[in-house]
């Protein structure tokens, strides 16, 4: 599709200006006719470019028909065997490919599209249309609304199938506009998650150390065409870029124009989208951040739930629990039960309780093995500690040394999910971040149990426990929670 472009001729009738619109491939002209700079802007690293504009990718079409041709068949075979009028039937199928296009469903997602995003988008259109369909009542009084309410949710839960049963998507493709140093540290968090594909970057200035294969360019100026040559999703802003309002605002226009879209980088850390938001002041737009959830209603009620869960849970291990401290004191002598001061909410220390996986003598052994410890920052890990007893081994392979802690959730002393509980030891040690994970209760289990528990290194670790804290909420708890029961049989960081 060729470029649209309205000439506009200023009062004096001498220079025509072009205003880009935000459709087509081809490369936007500039806003202003400007003379062309003495030097082009470097390439410093990657291949020689194609002038040539790459060919869009297909951006899922097919899931349109799919849908339309499920909702034609569904309202059709209503109103064969006589639940629908074949008039509701046939509106109703047209409607349901429409109200998905109008919630964003089949836009080509770039950045923090998933799977549960996907299917969340359909389950929200079904609820929209059933309230829709309850509002229209009165003009369709021939129309049973069970039957109606009965097509949408089969419509809603059949279209889910596309993005469940879809085993890899294209990665979206980015062109990355900042410092070298952020692009490097962006560009390093984007390959553990290997969701997104980096494919140029546009810097402040050369770069001291190059960034590999990367196709890197010095400037702004042509962040779109370098978006459309690499065939990119979007361009991402980092901070730390400096780009006054306006240019932002350009290279906004010029994106739309070949078809890319602009994310602008805030600066902010594991912060959760739902507790920001843009606001307007004084002509000047600002994204609130909201303070997390620390105290209130909902920290009440996953309190008195997770003691209510903690106890039947106990009552229901016990016969399992008692095995268990049997097995230990007939393997080795002392106590079954291991109690250990750590540091709970606000700094307080309590007793936290575990099955004994050690020979008694542990804590006086561990100052022989304080030069053999495999992990960073203030924590203490062997992998192959000769200190486990063969019984413990297995005890923390699936992670049943835990058990006695659900006693610590029903005093109050613990949550079931929550930060790692750290020893006194530790917190002794920590700076100003670290801190932050004593204004909750530590946790049984958390981000860091189920995103490799001992395999993570230390900033891993700090890193995934100050998210949790910032970004509470109970279906947090409730996803971690599901996340464990595959942690624990996966073994993943237990030992």
């Amino acid at each position: 599709m060729s470029q649209t472009v309205r000439e506009i001729t200023s009062e004096a009738g001498s220079t025509p200006i072009s205003i880009p619109r935000q459709y087509g491939r081809e490369l936007l002209p500039a806003p202003v006719p400007a003379p062309a700079p003495a030097d082009p802007q470097p390439v410093l690293a990657g291949p020689e470019l194609d002038v040539r504009p790459f060919p869009r990718r297909a951006r899922s079409r097919w899931t349109i028909g799919v849908d339309a041709v499920l909702a034609l068949v569904l309202g059709v075979t209503a109103a064969a065997v006589g639940a629908l009028p074949m008039t509701a039937a046939l509106v109703g199928a047209a409607a349901w490919p429409l109200l998905l296009l109008a919630a964003g469903h089949y836009r080509h997602g770039t950045l923090g599209g998933t799977r549960a995003a996907h299917v969340g988008v359909v389950l929200m259109t079904g609820v929209r249309a059933g309230v829709l369909a309850l509002a229209l009542s009165p003009w369709l009084p021939s129309t049973d609304l069970t039957t109606l309410g009965a097509l949408v949710a089969i419509l809603s839960v059949a279209s889910t199938v596309p993005a469940l049963v879809v085993v890899r998507r294209p990665r979206p493709r980015l062109v990355l506009a900042g410092r070298p140093r952020d692009v490097r540290e962006a560009m390093a968090e984007l390959i553990t998650t290997n969701t997104h594909e980096v494919v140029a970057a546009c810097l402040t200035r050369s770069p001291k150390v190059p960034l590999g294969d990367l196709a890197t360019y010095v400037g702004f100026a042509d962040a779109a065409e370098v978006a459309s040559r690499h065939d990119a999703d979007a361009v991402v802003v980092l901070p730390g870029a400096r780009l006054p309002h306006v240019e932002v605002r350009r290279l906004h226009w010029s994106l739309a124009g070949v078809g890319a879209e602009l994310y602008l980088g805030t600066g902010l850390l594991d912060v959760e989208p739902q507790r920001t938001r843009v606001v307007s002041t004084a002509g000047i737009d600002v994204l609130h951040v909201t303070d997390p959830v620390l105290d209130g209603p909902r920290r009440l009620l996953k309190d008195l739930v997770e003691r209510i869960v903690a106890l039947v849970a106990l009552v229901v291990a016990a016969p399992l629990l008692a095995a268990l401290c049997i097995a230990i004191r007939r393997e080795s002598p002392g106590p079954a039960l291991f109690r250990q001061e750590r540091i709970g909410r606000d700094g307080v220390p309590f007793t936290m309780l575990k099955l004994r996986s050690m020979g008694v003598d542990a804590e006086t052994a561990r100052e022989a093995l304080t030069e053999v410890n495999e992990h960073d920052g203030v924590l203490f890990k062997i992998r192959a500690d000769p200190r486990i007893t063969p019984l413990g081994a297995r005890l923390r392979r699936y992670s049943l040394d835990e058990l006695p802690q659900l006693w610590n959730v029903v005093r109050g002393d613990m949550s079931l999910v929550g930060p790692r509980p750290a020893l006194p030891c530790e917190v002794a040690r920590y700076d100003v971040d670290p801190r932050r994970r004593l204004v909750v209760k530590p946790g049984v289990t958390g981000l860091w149990q189920v995103s490799g528990r001992s395999d993570l290194s230390w900033a891993e670790s700090v890193r995934l426990d100050l998210k949790y804290v910032e970004n509470w909420s109970l279906g947090l708890d409730l996803r971690i929670l599901a996340r464990t029961v595959r942690a624990v049989l996966g073994h993943r960081g237990a030992y």
